[in-house]
């Protein structure tokens, strides 16, 4: 069966580990006495961590590049063991703000957001179809539940990564392996504090952390959180279009 209690001594892989809900992860799985291998862009991070935490392995790594994540996965393997559980976390945000589309920039969230979750996926998977055994969480977003305001070049790539996990479980079912996506609302990362807008229920990266763990114990496919942000944007993504478009702009400040 599928690795999926964190509260189990395990090596648990992590994309985006720098900073953010990434870091706060790795830290409290840390705390806990697992194992951790992380994927990041800033060196200079990665080795603060490593001195901090001796179970913790910081590869320089950039998530675009499918071989580098292939050899980011295989260092991990070689230091603490096959990865029980990989989180794949890494992304990035930019708001547009207005009419002006600037495809490079479409462009770069999707490679980060969405195909580096690919290309890590290509690299993990054969080995826990092998060992008939894994827990892997695809982080997603509520921005990818349906179209908001700023979010045109950002809430694309979280609506992928959603079908992303949605077709792949069906096949990681078969193969004893836990597959999961998490849709968190609003967290106070450098993201976003390139928001301009009053964020309703943000949370911290450690509260953030905490929720996610909490749902990894769980047997959900979902894992979203704060309840009440989450299931006020359920029913937003369940409203008809006239609706949707009048309550959002109304809560934003985008009117129509």
């Amino acid at each position: 069966m599928a690795t999926s209690n964190p509260s189990q001594s395990v090596h648990v892989f992590i994309t985006g580990v720098s900073a953010g809900i990434g870091r706060a992860l790795a830290e409290t799985m840390l705390t806990a006495g697992h194992k951790v291998s992380g994927v990041a862009r800033r060196r200079h991070l990665l080795k603060d961590m490593e001195d901090r935490w001796p179970n913790f392995l910081g590869i320089p790594a950039d998530i675009t590049d499918a071989e580098a994540m292939t050899a980011a996965i295989t260092a991990a393997e070689m230091r603490f063991g096959a990865i029980n559980q990989a989180i794949l976390n890494a992304g990035v945000y930019e708001p547009q703000t207005d009419l002006q589309i600037d495809p490079a920039q479409f462009r770069q969230q999707m490679d980060i957001n969405y195909m580096g979750q690919v290309h890590a996926l290509a690299a993990l998977l054969p080995g826990m179809e092998q060992r008939h055994n894994g827990h892997i969480v695809i982080m997603a977003s509520v921005a990818g539940w349906r179209g908001l305001p700023l979010a045109a070049s950002y809430a694309p790539t979280k609506a992928a990564s959603i079908a992303l996990a949605e077709s792949l479980r069906f096949f990681c079912h078969q193969k004893g392996i836990k597959m999961q996506v998490a849709c968190p609302g609003f967290v106070k990362t450098e993201a976003t504090a390139k928001n301009t807008f009053a964020m309703p229920m943000i949370m911290t990266p450690e509260d953030a952390a905490n929720a996610l763990i909490k749902g990894m114990r769980s047997q959900r496919f979902l894992i979203s959180f704060p309840f009440r942000f989450q299931l006020m944007m359920k029913i937003l993504r369940l409203i008809p279009y006239r609706w949707y478009f009048w309550l959002t702009g109304r809560m934003t400040g985008y009117q129509q």
